[in-house]
């Protein structure tokens, strides 16, 4: 009897990520991840053909902002697509609605995009210049988690998904003009590991980075709770 309740829960569990693949991948998300992959091809190909791209360093925004791309639209306008199918109403009638499928969605979300990452990261230190692919990866999903993260927790407060493009798009822009300013510091978020800055030792700046590493997760799990705690106001959604 134990054997086959354990059986009937993973097929439960598989049935549930087959459905949310399937959300995941409709509607637009097939133009950002295909504008993700024709953004890194495409630099890709500058840079074998460069002498100037001689570190990872170099590569690193590239990584970034191939990951935003790809946890965009589904972080955005995931909720609001759930409200156009009228899907909604159904999934709050579920029991422990925030955990059973927005937890396992937004997972398959950052999974998704971790494995295409890796890819373009192997195919990097293949074509480009060698580095240690899993590590790289690790720490451009930092900054990705948190953009992606955040953009879901806004999701669920302004509940419109152009609403909330528009809100990430002028975060995105007001941390992008703090990162020359913050570019030492520990509250950078596009803070790159692999570039220190001339006047600061080696030991400091690995101190730097692991801090920026801790608000980066925290921020991600404040922002993960605040969403899932939204997802519990009902009447807002309906």
């Amino acid at each position: 009897m134990k054997t086959e309740t354990v059986i009937n829960y993973f097929i439960l569990v598989w049935k549930m990520i087959l459905y949310n693949l399937r959300i995941i991948f409709a509607n637009k998300f097939i133009w950002f991840l295909g504008g993700s992959v024709l953004f890194y091809l495409g630099l890709s190909v500058i840079y074998v053909f460069s002498n100037d791209i001689s570190r990872v360093s170099d590569l690193y925004g590239v990584f970034i902002f191939s990951g935003i791309l790809l946890v965009f639209y589904p972080s955005v306008f995931g909720i609001q697509n759930d409200q156009d199918a009228r899907t909604i109403e159904i999934l709050f009638g579920i029991p422990d609605y925030r955990y059973k499928v927005w937890l396992v969605r937004i997972i398959l979300i950052f999974v998704i995009a971790w494995l295409i990452l890796l890819a373009f990261t192997s195919l990097s230190s293949f074509l480009i210049v060698k580095f240690q692919v899993f590590r790289v990866t690790a720490q451009v999903m930092y900054p990705v988690l948190f953009l992606g993260m955040m953009a879901f927790m806004l999701s669920t407060v302004i509940r419109n998904g152009n609403g909330t493009a528009v809100a990430m798009i002028i975060f995105g822009l007001f941390f992008l003009i703090l990162e020359d300013p913050l570019r030492k510091s520990q509250w950078n978020i596009f803070l790159n590991p692999y570039d220190p800055p001339f006047d600061v030792n080696e030991t400091t700046w690995v101190i730097i980075t692991f801090k920026n590493r801790i608000i980066l997760i925290t921020g991600t799990i404040l922002f993960l709770l605040a969403a899932l705690f939204n997802l519990q106001k009902r009447e807002k959604f309906m």
